[in-house]
């Protein structure tokens, strides 16, 4: 059976044969495309050698904590891997669950990626289809619904509050510090609004850069960026501007009716750091 298949028939096998006492541990990439590469290795295995999927496990990033009587197998990504597992899933699950998956990948969680994985697994075992998100009995699907809304919610605060300033160089460029990994879902929000402007959005915890040209797709890239200084590259008029926001928004301030508890509820103090008005 050729590895096209591997991700259609051969996953939805339930009766498989007894396991083999060494657990099977897939380390893959911190990304979306890592762990749907190691899903891909996981079912190209079970199928070849007729073994189950009760020893396998995925871990996405650095390893822990080894576990003893466990093999580890280094995952490497293969976009086309992950693009025959992303085509299956929408296929069988819809793209409201693979957006899920998505937004689950994106946050800082141990079980994420092995959550993704026993997701699946049980979806196509109990034939769920479309409902598959609908299953919050099963703890897999729940914690990934769960990572899902956190990371979705941290998108939209985001999304909502980010600023922007002009750079001397006519560049609009925007700070930002996520909880999840968020880049990528800001990228087609900003491109869509702003497709003829050049500008960059910086990830300061990852250390990654959303980059967009004028009329051209967006590229994101990791490590050894601009570091910009306000007071060398910000423009002059970016600065006079902020500047008098700052005079503006104190001016009509009224002292006696500040809600700091309110500021907090609405937005984060973590978010707060990078808007000009706090």
């Amino acid at each position: 059976m050729s590895n096209d298949n591997i991700i259609s028939d051969n996953m939805n096998s339930s009766n498989e044969i007894m396991s083999n006492d060494c657990n099977r541990i897939y380390v893959c990439s911190d990304c979306i495309e890592g762990i749907f590469s190691a899903i891909y290795d996981i079912f190209t295995h079970v199928s070849r050698h007729e073994t189950t999927h009760d020893n396998c496990k995925i871990i996405a990033g650095e390893i822990g904590n080894f576990e003893l009587f466990s093999e580890y197998i280094d995952v490497k990504t293969d976009n086309e891997k992950a693009l025959k597992v992303t085509r299956k899933i929408c296929d069988r699950f819809g793209f409201e669950c693979y957006q899920s998956f998505l937004y689950a990948a994106s946050c800082n969680d141990d079980k994420k990626a092995d959550a993704i994985y026993k997701s699946i697994l049980t979806g196509l075992r109990a034939g769920a289809g479309f409902k598959l998100l609908n299953m919050w009995t099963d703890k897999n699907i729940a914690h990934i619904n769960i990572l899902s809304r956190s990371a979705f919610n941290e998108f939209a605060s985001w999304r909502e509050f980010l600023q922007f300033h002009e750079l001397s160089n006519n560049t609009l460029f925007s700070r930002i510090a996520p909880k999840c990994d968020i880049l990528m879902f800001l990228s087609s929000h900003f491109a869509n609004r702003f497709p003829n402007e050049d500008f960059m959005i910086y990830d300061e915890v990852r250390d990654k850069y959303l980059v967009h040209e004028k009329q051209k797709e967006c590229v994101i890239i990791i490590g050894n960026g601009i570091n910009p200084d306000e007071e060398t590259y910000f423009s002059d008029e970016d600065i006079k501007i902020d500047k008098l926001f700052k005079i503006f928004t104190s001016t009509i301030a009224i002292k006696e009716r500040m809600n700091k508890k309110l500021q907090q509820q609405l937005i984060p103090l973590r978010i707060q750091n990078y808007k000009i008005e706090f």
